[in-house]
């Protein structure tokens, strides 16, 4: 994956993001339940809004290592980054932490990328101390999420052939059902419990803001190597813009959104 071509898009679109998603962080940090002088990893940080709460959770006794692969996200987590926070530039699948290290492991929307789950997940494993904790978020699947249906549904709908991705490899959707996770899980020697959970995204604008936000990111990267004209590109725009006044109560989008909240510990 092109994570530098990814991070530009989602650099720019981050501020409306993190508020769109608050209702998100707060049930991960629910599962969490991270206590004051915890050790936390926080896998696939983004641009740093887990890395802050979890830094306010922890308190000045306690420390956040936050990782992503992406530079120039992980650029702007460090400048607004506490003292309590440092972050890495790896892949948290296979980095090299050291053994036993952490209380935690944090990870929202952070853990469908890895090419190789298993491994990935006893790498994290052995991060942990004994009776170490992890807690993530994924998306369930796309017909349980407009977030990502509605626009992929006018995108087909008004270019040809546009590309799927493979729905079992690294991507957002990767763990809709959530099966395979807590077999990997388990193979890597965790004892998994996933929840399901309905949240609301709050983006803030109105329906065509929306839909400005959803071009710059969903549909640049549903259409990434195809060539489309402006014509058509203004045509998918309007067609979400016009779907999202659906979501749209009293001047605020409210889009309807399913997650899977996994806890896991070791042994």
């Amino acid at each position: 994956m092109d994570w530098d071509g990814m991070a530009r898009p989602w650099l720019e679109a981050a501020p409306e993001l993190e508020i769109a998603f608050e209702e998100v962080f707060d049930t991960l940090f629910a599962a969490a339940a991270l206590s004051p002088g915890e050790k936390v990893l926080d896998v696939g940080c983004g641009t740093g809004p887990t890395l802050i709460k979890a830094a306010n959770a922890v308190g000045e006794e306690g420390h956040v290592l936050g990782v992503d692969i992406a530079p120039p996200l992980l650029a702007r987590a460090a400048e607004r980054s506490p003292d309590n926070v440092t972050v890495e530039l790896g892949d948290a699948g296979t980095y090299p932490f050291e053994q036993a290290s952490f209380d935690v492991i944090l990870a929202n929307f952070g853990i469908m990328f890895f090419d190789d789950s298993v491994a990935a997940f006893k790498n994290l494993r052995r991060a942990v101390r004994p009776g170490g904790r992890l807690a993530a978020t994924v998306w369930a699947t796309p017909p349980e999420n407009p977030w990502f249906s509605m626009p992929r549904r006018i995108v087909d709908s008004i270019v040809a052939d546009v590309p799927r991705p493979d729905p079992t490899g690294p991507g957002p959707m990767r763990f809709g059902d959530p099966t395979a996770l807590k077999g990997y899980l388990q193979e890597a020697g965790w004892t998994p419990s996933i929840d399901t959970c309905d949240v609301t995204l709050l983006p803030p604008g109105k329906a065509a803001q929306v839909a400005r936000l959803h071009k710059k990111l969903t549909i640049m990267r549903m259409l990434d190597g195809m060539v489309v004209p402006d014509s058509l590109l203004t045509q998918i725009e309007e067609a979400i813009a016009d779907e999202n006044l659906a979501f749209e109560v009293d001047g605020q989008m409210r889009v309807p959104a399913r997650i899977h909240v996994v806890t896991a510990i070791v042994g």
